[in-house]
């Protein structure tokens, strides 16, 4: 009677358990899942999209110290496990300077900020021009702008930034070639105008009156400095005057015979870092 007893236990305890299995094993795909848990909107990495990360950053004052909190101090991933730096491969992840302004080539505009990349736009302007002059020695980023050691500088953004460069001239504008004419480098934002700089003319027989146009290379061309910029004659004068060295009978096509280590007998100039570059060299 007892074995009786232990074999129908055994045998219902063995269909409940087969009952148990058969159920579980069988998925009811009718089963509303969880939604996926995500942190930011769709199309956060999508630069098309109205929800990229960098239109976001924009708005909130360039702010990245929301991104760390997730994605760690060096943005490799910290607590998010994602790190920033498969997109941005350059050093110092986002905080590098060509992630805002620039390109992957360098780092001033264009683009800008706003990802203007026409001249016309005054965050572009004339950038290429003063950063790979054909004509005179190159600028750094310090001759107009604070000078800026990193991103969190506090000459770069600041707490309340308001998304303009400001302009803070360097040595080079005031720069006098050891005349008695003193530059008073000045910029027209209104305008986008640059007048009383040592590079556009503000030196002993330079046009002192010369203002360059941000937006417009040919606002400045041979002469515009020094000389005639009707006539494109870089040969200059004192008020209108020729005055020794310089004589009416010379043109471009005379520097040479003094300034050989800059110019050539075409009248070009054979060395870009001897012009502009704060001497009078021969």
């Amino acid at each position: 009677m007892k074995n009786t007893i232990l074999f129908y236990g055994l045998f219902i305890a063995f269909i409940v358990s087969l009952l148990a299995y058969q159920g579980c094993s069988e998925l009811d795909n009718s089963v509303t899942l969880a939604p996926e848990i995500r942190s930011h909107a769709a199309g956060w990495s999508n630069p098309a999209s109205g929800n990229f990360h960098g239109l976001y950053l924009a708005s909130n004052k360039w702010n990245l110290n929301a991104c760390k909190t997730c994605h760690g101090g060096d943005y490799s991933g910290g607590t998010s496990g994602s790190s920033c730096l498969g997109c941005h491969t350059n050093s110092n992840g986002p905080e590098n300077c060509r992630t805002c302004h620039g390109n992957s080539e360098h780092s001033n505009p264009p683009s800008a900020l706003n990802g203007d990349t026409s001249v016309t736009s005054l965050g572009v302007g004339v950038h290429m021009s003063h950063r790979y002059s054909l004509y005179g020695a190159a600028l750094s980023c310090e001759d107009c702008h604070r000078d800026i050691n990193g991103y969190e500088d506090p000459n770069h953004i600041g707490p309340d930034p308001d998304g303009i460069a400001e302009i803070v001239f360097g040595t080079r504008a005031h720069d006098t070639l050891g005349g008695p004419i003193r530059p008073n480098p000045t910029w027209d934002r209104n305008t986008a105008t640059c007048s009383s700089v040592y590079c556009h003319g503000t030196f002993k027989e330079g046009n002192v009156d010369a203002v360059g146009v941000w937006t417009n290379p040919g606002s400045v061309v041979c002469g515009t400095c020094h000389g005639d910029p009707n006539t494109g004659n870089p040969t200059p004068r004192v008020n209108g005057v020729f005055t020794e060295p310089h004589y009416s009978f010379m043109t471009s096509t005379s520097c040479y015979v003094c300034h050989s280590t800059v110019m050539n007998g075409q009248g070009q100039i054979i060395d870009k870092e001897l012009h502009i570059n704060g001497q009078v060299n021969y």
